[in-house]
């Protein structure tokens, strides 16, 4: 069970730090910590505006299990992702989430080493990006692992050791729900180097 903002409190004698004129405008951190052995049943909620939760997996499970536990309460709006490498089992579920209308735009950062360690993959995702506009790929040297899901209200950021494969075990995941660091990370679709792109 994730701990409730009430339990987490900041010591301070200044109550300037305390009001909206300054830079602190709680007197709680909305951090929260917790070991996971299982998304879909520890993890009770989803973290609410400028919140996050900073979570250490200790079974298998990886970046895109965030994806359909949101996916399972909300409708994605559009969802971006950077990643070094991604399965079939990734890009099917994903497939799938879209045809059920789960998620609409889907952009994927990819590692460009990628299309030689697994041209299937690739051929597979490029197939799918070429028959569906609302689908856009990217290669780029690349190595970051985020995972960005816009709802209707919420701006769910997911950072982490964790590719978009099956081989997951011991991963640590930021899992933030914040305006500010989405449009952050999602510059980095537009501004890196593109070495291949589908859409």
């Amino acid at each position: 069970m994730l701990f409730s903002k009430d339990d987490i409190g900041v010591n301070s004698n200044n109550q300037e730090a305390e009001t909206n004129d300054s830079a602190f405008t709680s007197k709680f951190l909305n951090i929260h910590t917790e070991r996971i052995e299982n998304l879909r049943g520890d993890l009770q909620r989803f973290p609410e505006d400028g919140e996050g939760f900073f979570l250490q997996t200790m079974q298998s499970f990886n970046a895109i299990t965030f994806v359909l536990k949101i996916a399972h309460h909300y409708f994605i709006e559009e969802l971006y992702a950077t990643t070094y490498s991604v399965s079939m089992k990734v890009v099917v579920a994903l497939q799938e989430l879209q045809s059920k209308g789960k998620i609409g735009k889907i952009t994927l950062l990819i590692s460009d080493s990628m299309m030689s360690r697994n041209p299937k993959v690739c051929d597979a995702i490029n197939s799918w990006a070429e028959t569906d506009g609302s689908i856009t790929v990217i290669y780029s040297w690349n190595h970051s692992k985020f995972t960005l899901c816009k709802t209707k209200e919420d701006f769910f950021c997911i950072e982490g050791s964790g590719n978009w494969g099956d081989n997951a075990c011991y991963e640590q995941y930021c899992f933030i729900n914040s305006q500010q660091v989405y449009d952050l990370r999602k510059r980095l679709f537009s501004d890196c180097k593109v070495v291949y792109r589908v859409n």
